[in-house]
């Protein structure tokens, strides 16, 4: 029998050209012109769980929607005790190298560091993330929320692929070679 690996942290999530997820005010309908494309539907299918913070959490569920992510386990960072457990969804104060440790202990799929940027900051600075695959969305928003924040640390990159998709998209994939 073989060794139980350990899932990936994969930092996945889309940004403007001059490197914002949202605007100021977290709008994110400059997303909404550009289509799914294939390798979408992949990556969900090595995914074990999911971590994400409280305003990411509450941004998807201001779109009155069904939870997009089906039966995935979802883990939202938060300090407050107002949310309340579903099926699919905790909501954790857990200091996140205790929550990875929890979840890698109980999947082998990989995690998905869903964002926004502060989780994407505390990730980095605690060298907790082997993959980053950013979306590029040609747009300019010129201000916004930025993806990654100051004083996350120099992180070294090796590029795994590029792939470019309809209407200007461009999708970079890079393994962390160090996370410090």
């Amino acid at each position: 029998m073989g060794e139980k690996t350990e899932p990936k942290k994969i930092l996945y999530i889309a940004m403007s050209l001059d490197g914002y997820i949202a605007t100021k005010s977290g709008d994110i309908g400059w997303l909404v012109e550009y289509p799914d494309y294939v390798f979408y539907e992949s990556f969900l299918e090595g995914i074990g769980s999911i971590i994400m913070g409280r305003k990411t959490y509450e941004m998807i569920m201001s779109f009155d929607i069904d939870w997009p992510y089906g039966s995935i386990p979802s883990f939202v960072l938060t300090s407050s005790d107002e949310f309340n457990d579903t099926d699919t969804v905790s909501f954790t104060k857990s200091p996140i190298d205790e929550l990875v440790d929890e979840i890698g202990s109980s999947t082998e799929k990989d995690i998905w560091i869903l964002g926004g940027g502060a989780v994407v900051s505390e990730f980095l600075s605690s060298g907790l993330i082997d993959e980053i695959i950013i979306g590029i969305m040609p747009v300019l928003l010129g201000d916004g929320l930025p993806l990654f924040h100051e004083g996350s640390g120099e992180t070294k990159l090796e590029l795994l692929n590029v792939s470019s998709y309809q209407k200007g998209m461009v999708q970079l994939h890079y393994t962390v070679v160090d996370g410090s």
